[in-house]
């Protein structure tokens, strides 16, 4: 039943947000170092490149569209609270209305954290060695 439950939410909160722009939005606000924490975090806990780890959130959007009051549940401390960092920096979000009023809403959104195997953590290092080359090379 809970998984149920979870799926339909899920579905709901796809609805709501689009899957694709919240996924591509939660990318971008992970950063390298992040990655890094979460990496040492996922040895410690035994877990190997291409595990993933989720996390289920809980928060409200706001009658102004701000996500507010989040939590979190996760095997780790350190993982909710990236999470939590995560959808706190969000923009702003679709509010939900009632008879035309606005009013606030509870969702839920799993996010799940992927380890890197050691292959993919090459290829993304090299990619961001290219980045900064090029970046440098506009400067100049």
């Amino acid at each position: 039943m809970k998984n149920k439950l979870l799926i339909i939410l899920l579905f709901i909160t796809n609805l709501v947000f689009g899957q694709n722009a919240l996924s591509e939005k939660i990318t971008k606000s992970f950063t390298v170092d992040n990655r890094d924490s979460l990496d040492i975090i996922a040895k410690e806990l035994n877990y190997k490149g291409g595990d993933q780890i989720k996390v289920l959130t809980l928060f409200t959007v706001n009658e102004k569209g701000d996500i507010v009051d989040i939590e979190a549940r996760s095997v780790h401390p350190l993982l909710e609270k990236e999470a939590i960092r995560i959808l706190s920096e969000l923009p702003k979000m679709p509010i939900a209305k009632h008879n035309g009023k606005a009013i606030s809403q509870k969702y839920t959104l799993p996010i799940v954290f992927e380890i890197e195997t050691e292959s993919a953590k090459k290829r993304r290092l090299k990619k961001e060695q290219r980045e900064r080359e090029k970046a440098l090379k506009t400067k100049n």
